[in-house]
């Protein structure tokens, strides 16, 4: 038997599937070839890591309660009315506020819409930011009043394309499946990366950037493009406000000056400005790009080289940075405003649940995510979730999050869920369909949290998963005059994402024109604290080999972080030496590697991994919000690397993670 259904994870694909099953088993996963976007390809990650994730034998298929140090098995029954108990004296005793419900990016499906109603529906604590885009978006939407991106087949309509802190190559395979067709049809190429990725690689331009600097790089383009009058002045007189302000700016700044703050050459500076005017020219966003404390004002800067090349509203240009995978849906349905409206921020969610008064924090309920390992300061995050009276988690594996969790409750895969999809990628909305039972007692979030509001004697979460899908997908459903078992069919284009956004052009700003920056920018520049004397800035990626945090049993050992060849001998290390990786965050044990890919001014190293296995990067990521988007500056940690003195065991050098260790729960 045959299934179609679509991945669900933290991914831009929202790849379509062909699940295949054989009594009552998933035997393999392929592409589905009727999937308008992705046509049958998928990654092979996706091919090989979801059947292994369903099958897992470290999976958890029973309710756990905490029993001193140890788990014990229970009934749902009995978990539901603990939980329930709890929710209602916390209420009661300490106000709904108290309650903390934390959603992270593990699955993003239409009824996960209605988690956040239930949380709603009972007045508590929810999340504000991201850990990914928020500077983009919160840049976008000022710029151009809305965050809108064109059709990922535009591309083929560039001559140049300008991949910006971004490596579809690993992260987007479809996407450079697009990119890769144009460029054998002529169009140029060209990465903006201080890391040689594999898209880098394989770009006709690689533009080794120093980390953090793309701001001043944008300007020195913008400088050069209106010194030569390349611009499109006809666009900006019409369309676009705040000109006198932005060339004010430019003109603040001289091209050698922009030169050495960018770490670029400025022959390469010219040339990229002269490639990207012979348009139309598209640029494509990184989440890199976004992960540094004023990536706003460098996404807005972004967006102005649009603007005077007048290359907005025109096919193959514009500014894409993704698309909003709730975008199609209803999403009235999480009665955002419900309750009290009290929010913990996402990038700074252990030091606010702490230091949260007026009620102070007395629960924390976590689905789909894992603060401890994918968000910043894990250490902090670990030990404040530790002070919570009472955390539920919903997952599949005993994670590092798990370990400090009073309950845990067994979640099912996607493979094992009805449910509707959308994807910050692409722009369709997609079907999700049960391949298989859920295994052992496992239960989707949908079923957790209704049962939960029977229990606690609310009917607002009545409905079955069919009438529900209706409701949060009517938008889809009128637009093509189709049905709910339709869309469970194929996959439908999303309504309100044209193929070249803002055409016309056509803005949704509030003066009807483009918002050229007028702030400038190195007045908003700030930091927080100092950081370590001879540190070097750290940027962490997603690996080629695992998505988000990985299975228990995937990686194990030290977290290895990569240098340039030169900067790892001035700093005095060899190839594969232990050392302390230390910064304003703590401190973890780790491997040195040498990488020719890697920018001389800064290390790098894949997230992901667990503190119970070995270690996590995070926890010397330091807990700051982009200025604007309440996104994660993950980028402007800066670390110092210290030697692991003869005698002295990696344990002791590395107390955080030994002091997480000889508290883990087993």
């Amino acid at each position: 038997m045959k299934v179609l259904t679509t991945c669900t994870r933290d991914c831009p694909g929202s790849c379509g599937l062909t699940v295949n099953v054989s009594r009552g088993k998933v035997n393999s996963i392929e592409g589905s070839s009727i999937h308008p976007h992705t046509r049958g390809f998928i990654c092979k990650n996706t091919a090989r890591y979801h059947v292994r994730r369903l099958y897992s034998d470290r999976r958890v298929l029973k309710p756990l309660k905490r029993d001193g140090r140890q788990w014990k098995t229970i009934s749902w029954d009995e978990a539901l009315h603990v939980i329930s108990d709890k929710l209602n004296e916390c209420m009661d005793e300490h106000g709904a506020e108290s309650i903390v419900y934390y959603q992270g990016f593990g699955a993003r499906t239409a009824l996960r819409l209605l988690n956040r109603r239930f949380f709603n529906l009972i007045g508590a604590t929810t999340l504000r930011g991201t850990l990914c885009g928020g500077a983009a978006i919160a840049a976008q939407s000022k710029d151009f009043g809305r965050r809108l991106s064109h059709d990922p087949s535009d591309h083929l309509n560039s001559r140049n394309i300008f991949i910006w802190g971004r490596n579809p190559a690993v992260t987007d395979i479809n996407l450079w499946r697009i990119i890769k067709r144009a460029q054998k049809h002529g169009t140029r190429v060209i990465t903006i990366d201080p890391i040689r990725t594999q898209t880098a690689v394989k770009s006709d331009i690689h533009c080794q950037i120093e980390a953090g600097k793309d701001l001043y790089l944008a300007i020195a383009m913008a400088k050069i493009i209106m010194a030569e009058e390349l611009h499109d002045s006809g666009f900006i007189e019409k369309h676009a406000e705040n000109f006198d302000s932005y060339i004010e700016i430019l003109d603040e700044f001289n091209l050698n000056q922009l030169s050495e703050l960018s770490g670029v050459p400025l022959k390469i500076i010219s040339k990229l400005a002269h490639l990207y005017s012979d348009g139309p020219s598209s640029i494509i966003l990184g989440w890199g790009l976004q992960r540094y404390f004023n990536s706003y004002m460098a996404c807005r800067f972004i967006d102005a080289l649009a603007a005077i090349s007048g290359y907005i509203g025109v096919s193959g240009g514009g500014v894409s940075s993704g698309f909003d995978e709730y975008g199609a849906f209803d999403e009235s349905v999480t009665l955002e405003g419900a309750g009290n409206g009290r929010k913990v921020s996402m990038p700074l969610f252990g030091r606010e649940i702490v230091n949260m008064n007026s009620p102070t924090v007395n629960c924390v309920f976590i689905t789909a995510g894992n603060p401890v390992t994918l968000g910043p300061n894990s250490i902090q995050t670990l030990n404040a979730l530790r002070e919570v009276d009472f955390v539920v988690m919903v997952d599949l594996f005993l994670n590092d999050t798990a370990h400090t969790a009073d309950l845990f409750l067994p979640a099912t895969t996607f493979l094992e869920e009805t449910d509707l999809v959308g994807s910050y990628g692409h722009p369709y909305v997609s079907p999700v369909n049960a391949a298989v039972k859920p295994l052992g007692e496992s239960h989707s979030e949908f079923w957790i949290l209704q049962r939960l509001s029977e229990i606690m004697g609310f009917a607002d979460m009545e409905g079955t998963r069919m009438e529900w899908l209706e409701i949060i997908a009517s938008k889809v459903l009128d637009y093509h005059g189709i049905e709910i078992c339709d869309l469970l069919e194929k996959p439908y284009r999303s309504p309100g994402f044209p193929p070249v956004p803002f055409e016309g052009p056509l803005f949704y700003t509030d003066n009807g024109r483009f918002n050229l920056p007028s702030d400038r920018p190195y007045e908003m520049e700030q930091h927080d604290g100092a950081h370590p004397e001879n540190s070097i800035r750290l940027l962490t990626v997603m690996s080629p080999q695992w998505v988000g945090s990985v299975e228990p049993t995937f990686h194990k050992g030290l977290v290895e972080i990569y240098l340039n060849p030169g900067t790892l001998s001035q700093l005095g290390f060899n190839d594969g030496e232990i050392s302390v990786a230390e910064s304003n965050a703590g401190k973890s044990c780790v491997i040195v590697r040498s990488s020719e890919d890697v920018h001389p001014l800064c290390a790098l190293s894949f997230r992901g991994t667990w503190l119970s296995k070995g270690g996590c990067i995070n926890t010397v990521i330091e807990d700051r919000e982009t200025i604007m988007g309440h996104g994660t500056a993950y980028n402007e940690t800066r670390i110092k690397l210290k030697k692991v003195s003869g005698g002295v065991s990696v344990h002791e050098m590395c107390h955080e993670t030994h002091k997480y260790k000889s508290r883990h729960y087993e």
